[in-house]
């Protein structure tokens, strides 16, 4: 008897999830090769609903009675579940799984992570390197007691470096990187390229303009704009009234060059897939479109309780992810947002005078809810004349993403970037934003 079949007998309703992931990581410390490892974990996740509530628990392990009785034990401090696991059907449809990927090598890896710490050591002697480069594939099953089964086969290939700065009274972490499902789309000279003019530009701290300077995002900092977003539209937000989009599907809330896409059926997105973590199909979900809201994301019990449909939406861990050890929630699979116009460079140009926030300190802190948003800048240069003239230290933004995104938006870059394994985005201008320094 399998787990669904013990689980049916002890429960009205049950889901079973299952991820085998297979890879090799290959780790630099200081520029010198820490460790070679490969990988090979069967995750394991069973829901249950039992007198009208939600169980949950989670595995690596192979016994399957412990999962079972865990997961009916959990039910009975559970939330209301008032919906029913989907028939599952359909076959993969999406392109999640790339060949090239799948062939890499460990000496691939290695050379990689060689040829990164000694183009940058080369340059900044006193920089210590570390690299972390990993790529595989998985492969996710879902079923239930409704009836069906999904499985796809995903591949994963990423490359992080973070390149430490440490001098008396001075200490800078900088971090760069991505993960992506497509080898082309990961360029490892192109990651140290940026990782070494991020470092030519903060060769020497400058003091940072004060007040409400312009600001310029690059797309990974823009993350501090968009993760009040990806709180604002969660159907589950919006239903219990702590999104500020409530009640507003259809009202014109940004700014008319600004249009947001949540696609999970894009080839090789970094969250792509043909069903979502709970067997639902995925597809492709405008969120804003010329500045008017759309639509907002749901995953099952989101849904039923909104009385909307699910969207394919429902992510373990839902904004930024998980593992099978959590259980799904609303969250975004890949958010895209439209280019504009204009290079970095002539973004930088343009804004004259102000500062370029790249990362940030404490992501997350302000009230999220409400779109505010309260952070040390983690890396971030001076521009002054329309050129970088240092970087920063010491130095705190604060705002509203949603005031900033609607009157304060000035321009959007032309280049989108994959960031954080979840959205791709061009830089942006804007103002609105305070700045300050001690």
């Amino acid at each position: 008897m399998g787990i669904l079949e013990k689980a049916a007998a002890k429960a009205k309703e049950a889901e079973l999830y299952e991820e085998y992931r297979e890879g090799i990581t290959v780790s630099f410390k200081g520029g010198e090769l820490e460790k070679v490892k490969s990988e090979a974990v069967l995750g394991r996740a069973l829901r249950v609903i039992v007198d009208g509530k939600l169980g949950f628990a989670s595995t690596a392990g192979e016994e399957e009675d412990p999962l079972v009785e865990a997961a009916v034990a959990s039910a009975r401090h559970g939330d209301p579940a008032p919906f029913s696991f989907p028939e599952l059907k359909g076959k993969g449809e999406v392109k999640v799984l790339d060949p090239e990927v799948q062939e890499l090598s460990p000496d691939d890896l290695l050379a990689w992570g060689e040829e990164a710490a000694k183009a940058i050591t080369e340059e900044f002697p006193g920089i210590i390197v570390d690299v972390f480069l990993s790529r595989g594939e998985s492969c996710v099953r879902v079923a239930n007691t409704t009836g069906g089964v999904r499985e796809e086969r995903r591949s994963y290939f990423g490359m992080y470096v973070e390149a430490q700065h440490v001098k008396e009274g001075d200490i800078w972490l900088l971090w760069v990187g991505k993960t992506v499902r497509r080898r082309e789309d990961l360029s490892p000279e192109m990651l140290v390229s940026q990782v070494i003019r991020y470092l030519r530009w903060g060769e020497r701290v400058v003091p940072s303009p004060a007040g409400r300077p312009p600001v310029l995002f690059t797309p990974r900092g823009a993350v501090v704009l968009y993760l009040p977003l990806l709180v604002g539209f969660s159907g589950l937000s919006v239903y219990m009234g702590t999104s500020p989009l409530k009640g507003r599907l259809g009202e014109e809330a940004f700014d008319r060059r600004l249009t947001i896409v949540d696609d999970g059926t894009l080839p090789f997105g970094p969250r792509s897939g043909s069903f979502d973590d709970e067997g639902v199909p995925t597809g492709r979900l405008p969120l804003v479109e010329g500045g008017v809201i759309q639509h907002f994301y749901y995953d099952l019990r989101s849904a039923a309780l909104a009385g909307a449909e699910p969207t394919g939406n429902g992510m373990k861990g839902g904004f930024f992810g998980g593992g099978f050890r959590t259980p799904p929630s609303p969250g975004p699979r890949n958010i895209l947002v439209s280019p504009g116009e204009g290079t970095l460079e002539e973004l930088i140009a343009e804004m004259k005078e102000g500062i370029i926030v790249e990362g940030v300190l404490g992501l997350g802190q302000g009230n999220i809810q409400s779109g505010a948003f309260s952070n040390n800048v983690g890396t971030g240069f001076v521009v002054k004349g329309g050129k970088v003239i240092g970087r920063l230290k010491n130095t705190m933004i604060a705002g509203n993403a949603y005031e900033v995104l609607k009157d304060h938006l000035v321009a959007i870059g032309a280049k989108a970037e994959w960031c954080h394994g979840i959205y791709r985005s061009p830089a942006l201008l804007v103002e609105g934003v305070s700045v300050v320094s001690r």
